[in-house]
């Protein structure tokens, strides 16, 4: 049996595959956003019942101290570890400017992630390491069963 890390890298894969769209404040295959990415892969896996991360305007990113919603949130359902740690199934969080701004799931130990931004249309897999995003790559996140389970 797959652990839960690999099985969130698989459907991450599968959202890739399918190319599923970027919609907004989306949170399921039919269209979502980066977070809407997390929450419907978890979904899909049986947990996160409740997510309260949804709560915020399309220019989120861009309001101070606003993109600390996702850690938050993702401090709820995961503990931080090292950057040089991530693996599989882990989430990465970058920094837009000052804040949080954008995250995505490690689907391989490259490490490349998948995500899913507005201005590429679909979700897609982008390497992190040596690349834009290293530059704002400033936290990883594994998800712990226990917790997503509450």
């Amino acid at each position: 049996m797959k652990s839960l890390n690999e099985q969130i890298a698989a459907l991450a894969l599968e959202y890739v595959a399918l190319k599923v769209p970027f919609q907004h404040r989306g949170m399921t295959r039919n269209g979502c956003d980066c977070t809407g990415l997390i929450v419907a892969i978890c979904s899909e896996l049986g947990f996160l019942s409740t997510f309260v991360l949804r709560q915020y305007k399309t220019d989120w990113n861009l309001h101070a101290g606003a993109g600390n919603r996702i850690l938050e949130e993702l401090d709820k359902v995961g503990h931080v570890i090292s950057n040089s740690e991530a693996g599989i199934g882990d989430i990465a969080v970058m920094w837009m400017g000052r804040y949080p701004g954008h995250c995505g799931i490690i689907v391989n130990p490259g490490p490349v992630m998948v995500h899913l931004l507005k201005t590429e249309r679909f979700c897609k897999k982008s390497v992190l390491k040596n690349s834009n995003w290293s530059k704002c790559w400033r936290a990883t996140y594994r998800l712990d069963e226990e917790k997503l389970k509450q």
